[in-house]
């Protein structure tokens, strides 16, 4: 099924929406998703998510479904666990791939297993409430003294930046900051502050795009700079050849060592030094106008109805 009159004769779902903090976000992406494949003549049926309970329905009449669902529900495995028990074909990873990746935590913990480099960090588990002090956080093997003196502290499950802030001496308070990331998961992560430039690298199948450089306004990377701002650059990474095999390889290890599939987005940081410090996977980027994939999409010949093709051509190949 490689060309569009094939795909033509799927019946095709995009779900969007969701209860997530990133809600508004994928409705920007399914809204995306929507017009380019009513453009290019797909049939689809778009389902605006609101609750969990919108996921009780079956999917079963469509042959695939494009989850365009970002965040809790969309892009921690949930969805797709739905989907794969109904036995429908979807766009992207699998759940079991999925529930691993949208846990920061877990994500560094295999990547540190298998010697992949990412920052030094600490884990917070079962924090209970955001009013808890100081001291009930960082208690035995949860000491961050084995850290540096600055931090980023982030809650082990959200995207788009949410409950993420950077600490250093002077400027701003740890105990503010792990209350703001427990709103938003009970677990949180502490890792160490990298000073360089942000990197990402987006996979389509087995297909490297060229790495972009994330030039923010803001201290750092957050949700006004991914989608607010019109202040925020994006560059193709000006690196050696050397270097940008280097990323491209060491992006392609960490998406497959969560078994990552279809397409996805691995975000670094290049340290001052000039090494790569691995951050994240993003298995359902964001598809909006300012969204990476589809800038790294265009740098590479591809445009925006060319990359949904492929997403979809690349679910298709991947279950049948």
């Amino acid at each position: 099924m490689d060309s569009l009159s094939d795909l033509r004769q799927l019946r095709i779902a995009v779900l969007h929406g969701g209860w997530s903090a990133e809600r508004e976000v994928s409705l920007v992406s399914g809204k995306a998703v929507i017009s380019s494949l009513l453009k290019m003549g797909l049939k689809i049926q778009s389902f605006k998510i609101n609750s969990k309970e919108d996921l009780k329905q079956s999917f079963k009449e469509f042959d695939l479904v494009f989850n365009a669902l970002h965040g809790k529900g969309g892009e921690d495995g949930y969805i797709q666990s739905i989907l794969e028990n109904d036995k429908v074909v979807f766009t992207g990873s699998k759940s079991s791939s999925c529930k691993i990746s949208f846990n920061k935590i877990e994500t560094k913990k295999i990547w540190r297993e298998i010697g992949l480099p990412t920052p030094d960090f600490v884990e917070i588990l079962n924090v209970k409430t955001p009013e808890m002090e100081l001291n009930h956080f960082v208690t035995g093997d949860e000491d961050i003294t084995s850290l540096d003196s600055s931090f980023v502290v982030k809650p082990a499950r959200e995207g788009s930046s949410f409950g993420i802030s950077i600490v250093k001496p002077g400027i701003s308070n740890l105990e503010d900051s792990m209350k703001i990331a427990s709103k938003f998961d009970k677990d949180i992560l502490i890792e160490a502050f990298v000073e360089g430039e942000e990197i990402t690298v987006s996979i389509l199948g087995s297909r490297l795009l060229t790495p972009i450089t994330i030039k923010p306004f803001n201290q750092f990377y957050d949700y006004e700079a991914k989608y607010l701002s019109n202040k925020t650059s994006y560059l193709p990474s000006k690196l050696s050849e050397k270097k940008i095999s280097e990323v491209k390889e060491l992006a392609l290890d960490a998406y497959n060592a969560l078994g990552c599939q279809g397409w996805g987005r691995v975000d670094f940081i290049q340290d001052i030094d000039g090494n790569f410090q691995l951050l994240e996977v993003n298995t359902v980027p964001g598809l909006t106008k300012t969204s990476l994939v589809p800038k790294a999409a265009e740098l590479n010949g591809l445009d925006f109805d060319s990359l949904i093709v492929e997403i979809l051509r690349l679910a298709i190949k991947d279950c049948y």
